[in-house]
């Protein structure tokens, strides 16, 4: 489990730098991408990792819905898929951010979280990163893509500028500096917001009752 979150991490890691560039896509052949090469490396894991759960699980049709199932079927096709068309895609990789709620579960394994308000405490923070990341992920995928069909107007949008813009818009300062200009960055922005802010207040709420 905790070489797992490890790989995890690392894979995220490899998102935050390719990111960290102009785009979601662009042709280069496999063999000159670094990073792609280190993210195909740990998705073969993650996939051989998927399949032992998977024999594993009693129940096959609880594994296969679970969200971290999920994490696996949107992130590691896409790499092989890159290899095949010599591109290289952001994609979905940003929901590795997802497994940063498995932090408590390691630090209790690991024995260094012992009381249940401390456990409590990495749960929300845990919950609020992962979901914070995430959300910032797919800003920045879908402006940096533009509106289907024809993706004529992307709108060049950092990663950490997103995640930036996020942080600024939850907790309702909204300096107006940056913002989203596609419909669907704005569509998704509405219902997360709608969500986000609700569950942000009450985690907040729940800090506070835990002192």
């Amino acid at each position: 489990v905790v070489l797992v979150f490890i790989l995890s991490i690392a894979s995220l890691v490899i998102y935050f730098i390719d990111a960290s560039n102009d785009g979601v896509e662009r042709c280069q052949e496999w063999s000159n991408n670094i990073t792609q090469q280190i993210d195909l490396a740990f998705n073969i894991f993650f996939m051989v990792y998927f399949f032992i759960r998977f024999i594993a699980a009693s129940d096959k049709l609880w594994f296969m819905l679970e969200m971290y199932s999920f994490v696996d079927y949107f992130t590691i096709p896409p790499s092989f898929v890159s290899i095949y068309l010599d591109r290289t895609w952001i994609g979905l990789r940003f929901l590795r951010a997802l497994r940063l709620m498995t932090v408590p579960d390691i630090l209790q394994y690991l024995n260094i979280l012992k009381t249940s308000s401390s456990i409590r405490l990495a749960q929300l923070v845990s919950i609020f990163i992962s979901v914070w990341l995430t959300a910032a992920g797919i800003i920045h995928l879908l402006e940096n893509s533009g509106d289907p069909l024809e993706f004529r107007n992307p709108h060049p949008l950092p990663y950490w500028t997103c995640v930036y813009f996020l942080i600024v818009t939850m907790s309702t300062v909204g300096y107006g500096d940056v913002y989203c200009q596609t419909i669907l960055g704005r569509t998704f922005l509405v219902f997360f917001l709608l969500v986000g802010l609700v569950q942000f207040h009450e985690k907040i709420h729940n800090l506070e009752e835990m002192q």
